[in-house]
């Protein structure tokens, strides 16, 4: 379990709430979530849930990248979604099983905002509007899975790379990916000389530039021409979340 960390709390409580899902719901509807959402730092390789194990609280997420991986007692982690501020974490509590299928880790550190798994099914059964707009997420992120595991069987790493790069950017919403190329090659399924050879190429047109310990783009239109059509494909559909109306919701009333 996550503990609540102190400067987050500080700038989450003077500032407007970043997650789109909840940046997107009435007022009124967010009113009655705020007394019961809590800031959390997510530290990197934290493990908010195990494969398996009961979910205890839903993380929305307001920086960094959260990862769900799929593994077998042979194979490594394979990445199956990737979390940021589009999203949230524990969708099995909207969905009334409370038990998380897959293990769900911190990849880029950032801080999110925490409801009791208790909380969030009371206040949906209250408010049924609240649990369809978070259904409205999972069905985004059912969308999401079926297309990565797509790409993932049918394209060649350097494109599959810059999707996971443009997905990375996308989430954070940074130039600058905190990300080593083994880190890449494990969410990806892949070895690390691919990856390793992918980002050589794509830093040799210019696209990205490797540094030690993090990746920065450099040319975000140049790697979406290199990327499989996976990318545009993932990206309409998250146009959903970005065309509905945003609210400047606040931790604190003011």
């Amino acid at each position: 379990m996550l503990k609540v960390n102190n400067a987050a709390t500080d700038f989450q409580t003077s500032s407007i709430v970043r997650n789109m899902i909840l940046a997107t719901l009435p007022e009124v509807e967010f009113e009655q979530l705020r007394p019961f959402l809590t800031p959390v730092e997510l530290k990197r390789n934290s493990v908010i849930y195990d494969a398996n194990k009961p979910v205890d609280a839903v993380y929305f997420v307001e920086s960094g990248v959260i990862s769900r991986v799929a593994r077998t007692q042979q194979d490594g982690p394979v990445e199956v979604a990737m979390v940021g501020h589009f999203g949230f974490v524990g969708v099995s509590v909207v969905l009334g099983t409370n038990c998380a299928l897959q293990r769900t880790i911190v990849q880029i550190p950032g801080t999110a905002l925490r409801i009791e798994a208790s909380d969030l099914q009371r206040i949906m059964q209250e408010t049924p509007s609240i649990k369809d707009h978070l259904l409205r997420y999972v069905q985004l992120l059912m969308t999401l899975k079926a297309q990565v595991s797509f790409c993932n069987a049918k394209h060649e790493i350097d494109k599959r790379v810059a999707r996971w790069l443009l997905a990375a950017q996308d989430r954070i919403g940074e130039d600058e990916l905190p990300v080593t190329h083994s880190l890449v090659a494990s969410m990806l399924g892949v070895r690390r000389p691919g990856v390793s050879e992918a980002l050589a190429q794509l830093e040799g047109r210019g696209v990205l530039e490797r540094q030690r310990g993090s990746l920065r783009i450099v040319s975000t239109a140049a790697l979406r021409e290199h990327a499989c059509e996976c990318h545009k494909i993932i990206d309409d559909r998250f146009s959903m979340l970005r065309e509905l109306p945003r609210f400047e919701h606040h931790l604190q009333r003011r």
